[in-house]
């Protein structure tokens, strides 16, 4: 379906064909228009930062809220991870998280 609006300006060409072209010229003008604005609006889309999934948990903070083994469960948000760091860290630090391996977070100490 997106690639027919992709192509919305090619498929009005035979406008020309079957309607004067005083009728035809406005309305492919006003094809064209429609089509340019929904491609500035896809590619603004495409821009955005990602804000789901495991790539928008990556830079999000949080904080520790238990450690058992040198393994360490933090609050990221709504959500409760295991997570591992090279930092000692205590109850209450603020961490940051760098990547996502499987069901575990890495962390570290945010400032």
């Amino acid at each position: 379906m997106c690639h027919l609006i992709l192509l919305l300006p090619i498929l009005a060409l035979p406008l020309f064909w079957f309607l004067p072209m005083s009728v035809a010229a406005p309305a492919y003008g006003a094809v064209l228009i429609v089509s340019v604005w929904v491609y500035v609006v896809a590619m603004r889309a495409m821009r955005r930062p990602v804000q789901t999934g495991v790539e928008a948990l990556v830079h999000h903070t949080g904080e520790v809220i238990g450690q058992e083994d040198g393994d360490y469960q933090g609050r990221l948000g709504s959500e409760i991870w295991n997570a591992e760091s090279k930092d000692k860290l205590q109850a209450g630090d603020p961490i940051g998280a760098v990547s996502v391996e499987g069901l575990r977070l890495r962390i570290r100490r945010s400032s």
